[in-house]
């Protein structure tokens, strides 16, 4: 049965949703946002903040430290209110550009006191006691978790709470490491803690993010539960020209009423984001959804999913089932034919996370003998699969055979190589249509090839980007690999074995090839 409420408790709620002061002509009067004001009220052990650029979710966290800092329990030596936040961020340059200027914003040092622009970077917010209002003793440290040694002091860490800016390019470990760091400042000869939580903020990431998991399909519930709040989008996409319509990336688009921020946007905020931008960016970044958005250049830029990817593919069971496998702690695989014309039908994806080479080949092993048990397999992998195990003394590919399967190293490891074997049949067209189809369910694939496995942006030079020479090894990449395994070891080697290739992932051409490409 529900306890009676005291006027103690009431008091306490009172006190809660007073609206935030403006500072400097910011409003910060979130009761007229509904889910950010949602997000503000709720005492969850972690709370997210998914939400279109622009609508107020890095300010929400920010006024969020400040205001449970107002709340801590004076402590009983002397009547402050001690608390220390840590806010983290993927990496230095976003972390001082982005995050701490909106922080400096809202808490500008002249009013607040001043950063410590020295590692680690922290503004030490002080207010002294006046009358009946305890001071204030906040410390909040930033840090980007781009190098090893910033990981390492945040995990040794005593906090209150903590803040997670653009969480989706951090990994859920990250998360899972504060959940021990805070609740443990002040200490009890300070009065102990009186508020512990973890926040984030983050523009939507795509289906196959942690964050989207946690928020719709395996919830964390119980005492200490995880909720998730999404903020609606600055732009909704409708079907059909109305008269306030503006048409963008093949779509037509309306301004969102709803939309959160608005008061603190200049008019015509959202429109202006939708020129020149790609479906996904607007469906992301404008509509607030969640959607897989590149980063850099992709190294199969030739691939285009709306006109490679096809529903249902067919398996042919007179042609042979090809399988590209990449190893490692994230072992792969691609299953695919290639059809007499020359074109390849990708039917099926395995991709795992953490799992040595026994268990893998068993799911491979179960797939042959149940989905394609028609179909006599060819299995391709990496060459690096013919080096001996240390202890055991076998090879990756003696390990396959041994349990039946007939794995082969392809003829090179080389990766432009493999890259230019992966776009050889994006580049032709065989009856009008790409010579590449994918299943549309081989959904990791899918994003690979879409720019996932992609070069990393490393700055600007003579205004143009600058990309790093090797792909980014990330979640998307084993998939790749084993995709340009399948292909390479399938035949599209043959035209270019030979020849001086250059640097094809910009647009050059990779190889100057003797052999004209020849079908089977």
């Amino acid at each position: 049965m529900p306890r009676a409420r005291t006027s103690k408790d009431r008091s306490k709620r009172r006190e809660r949703v007073k609206p935030t002061e403006p500072i400097e002509g910011l409003d910060l009067d979130f009761s007229t946002a509904p889910t950010t004001w949602s997000f503000l009220q709720d005492n969850s052990f972690f709370r997210g903040l998914l939400g279109p650029v622009g609508s107020g979710k890095s300010y929400a966290c920010a006024a969020e430290i400040v205001m449970r800092a107002v709340q801590q329990e004076p402590s009983p030596v002397d009547g402050i209110r001690y608390t220390r936040f840590v806010v983290v961020r993927n990496s230095y340059p976003e972390l001082r550009t982005t995050t701490i200027k909106t922080w400096l914003d809202l808490f500008p040092e002249n009013r607040w006191g001043s950063m410590r622009w020295s590692p680690p970077l922290t503004h030490h917010l002080k207010l002294p006691t006046r009358g009946d209002a305890a001071g204030i003793d906040c410390e909040v440290i930033f840090l980007a978790l781009d190098q090893p040694k910033d990981v390492r002091k945040l995990l040794s860490l005593e906090l209150t709470g903590a803040w997670v800016n653009e969480a989706r390019e951090l990994p859920l470990g990250i998360v899972q490491g504060l959940t021990h760091r805070i609740g443990r400042y002040p200490p009890k000869s300070k009065g102990g803690c009186s508020y512990r939580f973890i926040i984030a903020d983050t523009n939507p990431p795509d289906s196959d993010s942690w964050w989207h998991n946690l928020a719709l399909k395996n919830p964390i519930k119980g005492k200490y539960p995880w909720k998730f709040f999404q903020q609606p989008g600055g732009m909704i996409e409708i079907e059909g020209k109305t008269d306030d319509s503006t048409f963008a990336a093949g779509k037509h688009w309306i301004e969102n009423p709803n939309a959160e921020n608005m008061q603190n946007l200049i008019p015509g905020y959202y429109l202006q984001q939708l020129g020149g931008k790609d479906l996904d960016w607007i469906r992301c970044y404008v509509g607030g959804q969640y959607a897989f958005v590149k980063d850099g250049k992709s190294v199969w830029h030739e691939y285009d999913d709306t006109s490679m990817v096809q529903e249902g593919i067919e398996l042919d069971t007179t042609l042979p089932i090809q399988i590209g496998l990449d190893f490692g702690l994230t072992p792969a695989a691609v299953f695919g034919q290639r059809l007499p014309n020359g074109r390849w039908n990708i039917l099926y994806e395995i991709v795992t996370e953490d799992m040595g080479l026994e268990r893998f080949a068993q799911i491979l092993l179960h797939e042959l003998n149940t989905r394609f048990q028609k179909c006599e397999p060819e299995i391709w992998g990496d060459p690096a699969g013919q080096k001996r195990d240390e202890i055991f003394e076998v090879t990756s590919f003696d390990h396959l055979r041994s349990l039946g399967l007939n794995a082969k190293p392809t003829a090179s490891n080389d990766f432009m190589v493999r890259r230019e074997a992966g776009a050889a049949p994006m580049l032709r067209y065989i009856d009008k249509r790409p010579a590449l189809v994918v299943d549309s369910e081989c959904k990791r694939l899918r994003k690979s090839l879409a720019g996932g496995y992609h070069f990393k942006r490393v700055g600007i030079s003579g205004g143009t980007d600058r990309f790093r020479d090797v792909p980014d090894k990330n979640q998307h990449s084993h998939i790749g690999d084993a995709f340009a395994y399948l292909l390479l070891g399938g035949g599209e080697h043959r035209r270019i074995t030979r020849g001086v290739y250059r640097n094809a992932a910009f647009g050059q051409q990779a190889m100057n090839a003797n052999l004209d490409f020849d079908v089977w």
